[in-house]
């Protein structure tokens, strides 16, 4: 009896140890299926993040930024998309256009020096040279110093300056004059500069205020974008109407926008200046926004804000030199030449300042409105006699004038205007307007304008414009003046 007990308690001893083995095996394998689940959860989360990332990161992959949107996660409608062009084009990362390598050898070695053997060409620093302030080489004439001893530069073209000839004349004096300024006074710098390389571009978003769709000129629109279009890499656009429910103006404005050059660009059209949408604080939130949310582009405070009107145009050199060379740019204001009804007359005062760009990181001390920014800039680009860019006031038709100066905007209020004569029936029309026009006299009555000529000016247009005169053609040639048949006869020949 005792001993059928004990067998009795061993089997179930046995069958509870099996029991208590088997549960054990099932653990071990949920916990291994568990912790399996679980690195492929982080294994993606890791690569969804490299992937955000990448696509946001101004050096990735080859130094390019790519504005493409991803299709599977921005569903929106029509009416959202509506103003919005983004684009595979890429023009972030121009810097294998913009720059050529030059060797060692073609600095050290001359007719009258032969290069030492001793000397290794290979492990000689290459010097890279910025094409559009490098001379020909082949053509320069060298001077009598030391190529041997001499440090390897670029051969400048007039008005280009620096070891790479990347420095326009406007920047080479803007940061002599800054440089003195801040030395007498302890004041920090306006551009803190680095070597110029294929990883370390920036973008430049240009926000651009066209103002009352009434007085837009399309033709000095189509000059602003194409005069910027390989250095800009966002146009953010946007303009007021009266009536928001006429989309007229914004159907008409998109088709001029598509047909004048493939770009990126973003436009918000929004009801009358004193409106809250039309601040400038909320007008860059909303650009924001719709890059990010439609355009997959996120903003980085690298980045470069160039802001202004639809009277500015701004210097290419000055702009792409900012791209290539700062890694941080101190809110700075633009000196324009101050041309009036077109490039053929300028102001008497010769300049005004208008426009600013400076890195998105100093626009939170602004509110993050980019008008306030361009009021509390304390640096300027540009001076007397080297521009920064170009202020066209009054570019516009005769008939846009007239409009303008009946309608109750604010550019209307601040422009003085005097009439023709003291009677009670004198008005100002399109003829009276042709003829401030032709005579070279501001709308005010007394302010007789410069008359200026292409072939002795320097900065007569953007070179964009001279180049394509034949469509630019009323900006650059009066033709209410009657010498206006003289001057054109002086270009053809």
């Amino acid at each position: 009896m005792a001993r059928s007990t004990g067998l009795s308690q061993l089997v179930a001893s046995g069958s509870g140890r099996l029991a208590i083995t088997k549960k054990l095996v099932l653990w071990s394998v949920l916990v291994v299926q568990v912790g399996f689940i679980g690195c492929i959860w982080l294994l993606q989360m890791n690569r969804s993040q490299l992937l955000q990332q990448t696509s946001n990161s101004p050096d990735s992959g080859s130094g390019r930024v790519h504005f493409v949107r991803n299709a599977r996660n921005t569903k929106v409608n029509k009416d959202q998309r509506r103003g919005l062009h983004c684009m595979h084009r890429e023009n972030t990362n121009r810097y294998q256009q913009d720059f050529y390598q030059k060797k060692s050898d073609k600095f050290n070695r001359s007719a009258d020096y032969a290069m030492p053997a001793y000397v290794d060409l290979e492990l000689a620093p290459a010097l890279w040279c910025y094409r559009e302030g490098t001379l020909n080489e082949t053509s320069a004439q060298r001077n009598d110093r030391d190529y041997l001893m001499a440090q390897p530069q670029c051969l400048c073209d007039s008005g280009w300056h620096g070891r790479d000839c990347g420095q326009p004349e406007i920047i080479w004096r803007a940061l002599m004059t800054h440089s003195r300024a801040s030395k007498r006074a302890g004041y920090e710098a306006p551009l803190k500069l680095h070597e110029a390389s294929g990883t370390s571009v920036k973008r430049l978003f240009y926000m651009l205020n066209l103002g009352d769709w009434e007085h837009i000129n399309l033709e000095l629109l189509h000059l602003q974008l194409r005069t910027l279009m390989e250095v800009v890499d966002f146009y953010l656009i946007y303009y007021y109407v009266r009536d928001i429910k006429d989309n007229l103006t914004r159907r008409q404005l998109e088709r001029n926008l598509n047909s004048m050059l493939s770009f990126n660009y973003v436009l918000y059209q929004c009801k009358g200046p004193g409106h809250v949408s039309c601040t400038g604080a909320a007008v860059y939130a909303h650009f924001r926004h719709q890059l990010w949310t439609l355009c997959s582009v996120q903003t980085q405070a690298t980045d470069l804000l160039l802001y202004g009107d639809r009277e500015t145009l701004f210097s290419p050199a000055a702009l792409k030199f900012l791209k290539y060379y700062a890694s941080d740019v101190l809110p700075l204001r633009f000196r324009l030449k101050h041309n009036v009804y077109g490039f053929y007359w300028q102001h008497p005062k010769r300049t005004r300042l208008s426009g600013v760009i400076s890195s998105l990181v100093h626009l939170h001390a602004a509110q993050m409105d980019p008008q306030r920014l361009e009021r509390q800039a304390t640096y300027t680009l540009g001076d007397l006699n080297h521009y920064g860019g170009w202020s066209c006031e009054l570019c516009l038709s005769p008939e846009q004038i007239v409009l303008m100066l009946q309608t109750s905007s604010v550019d209307s209020r601040s422009i003085p205007v005097r009439l023709p004569n003291q009677t009670r029936s004198a008005r100002i029309d399109a003829n009276y307007v042709q003829q401030l026009m032709g005579t070279g006299v501001h709308l005010d009555g007394s302010t007789q304008l410069l008359r200026l000529r292409q072939q002795s000016e320097k900065y007569f247009a953007p070179d964009t414009a001279t180049l394509h005169s034949s469509q630019f053609g009323q900006l650059l040639y009066n033709m209410y003046d009657v010498d206006v048949l003289d001057d054109v006869q002086e270009d053809e020949d």
